[in-house]
C-alpha cells in the first residue's frame, strides 16, 4: 500500500493492524489462540468477545465502502 501511495487506506488500517498483533502477543502459553474454546462460555468473556467482533465487523463494512468507491 505504501509504494502505491494509499497512506489514506494504510493509516485507516494501522490501528486494526496493531491491535490484531496486541491481541496475539497476549495470548498465554498453553492456549489454543485468543479464544480459547474452553473458557468462551463464560459469561464475561462472552460478552466482550462479541462487542470486539461488532466493532471490527462495523470496521471492515466502513472498509468495504471506502474500498468499493474510492
Amino acid at each position: 500500500m505504501l509504494v502505491s501511495l494509499h497512506w489514506f487506506v494504510f493509516l485507516l488500517n494501522l490501528p486494526v493492524a496493531a491491535w490484531n498483533m496486541y491481541r496475539l502477543m497476549k495470548v498465554p502459553l498453553g492456549n489454543m489462540g485468543v479464544f480459547d474454546p474452553t473458557e468462551i462460555h463464560n459469561r464475561g468473556q462472552l460478552k466482550s468477545h462479541m462487542k470486539e467482533a461488532m466493532i471490527k465487523l462495523g470496521f471492515h463494512l466502513l472498509c468495504f465502502f471506502i474500498y468499493l468507491y474510492r
